[in-house]
């Protein structure tokens, strides 16, 4: 029996995790168009993407869905304000992708700044590492040090990368490394059932 089985035979479920938080205010009207043209860049017909939203607290703006339009009109409105409570939402989709199966993403849309989460970085982290879902971070004006270390410790940690822009228009060669990143990983599954191995 081959353990082995090439990812991109499995559908994928990302998440696009996007602070509408007030220090968004600059960039969040980028930040949506850029959600929307993962969508319609990356997904393939079987594949899933869910859209969630945060301020002072995480809210599914757009259940696991295939349909653009879905997205477009969840996303229409969003207003930069509140605090944020990066580490909470974080939290939030990871489990939301409970028993899902595939191959499960997250990308994070975000400064990279936390004010209000009751979670602490610290068990953020390590609950992501458990969680088996990849983070792709993608920071926009994040400011170097503390912000910035943590986007790229959440990747590295989950097997995903980080990307740091000040410029929205390159995320389309970004969008292109994600997606062939998330199609050519390998899953192993492991059965241990067999004693004789």
């Amino acid at each position: 029996e081959d353990l082995g089985e090439r990812v991109e035979d499995l559908p994928i479920y990302a998440v696009i995790l996007l602070d509408n938080s007030a220090s968004m205010a600059g960039v969040l009207g980028r930040a949506r168009k850029a959600a929307l043209q993962f969508f319609q860049q990356t997904l393939e017909p079987r594949d899933r993407a869910a859209v969630i939203t945060f301020n002072r607290f995480p809210e599914i703006a757009v259940k696991f869905t295939n349909d653009p339009k879905d997205l477009g009109a969840s996303l229409q409105g969003l207003t930069a304000e509140g605090q944020t409570a990066l580490y909470d939402s974080i939290m939030f989709s990871l489990y939301y992708f409970s028993g899902i199966k595939g191959q499960r993403a997250l990308l994070l849309f975000s400064d990279g700044k936390d004010e209000v989460s009751r979670f602490a970085y610290a068990e953020t982290l390590e609950y992501a590492r458990r969680a088996g879902v990849t983070i792709y971070s993608i920071g926009l004006n994040v400011e170097g040090g503390g912000p910035r270390r943590k986007l790229v410790e959440l990747a590295n940690e989950t097997g995903g990368r980080s990307y740091f822009i000040r410029d929205i228009g390159l995320l389309e060669g970004i969008y292109d490394l994600i997606e062939s990143d998330m199609r050519s990983q390998y899953l192993i599954a492991y059965q241990s059932h067999n004693s004789e191995r």
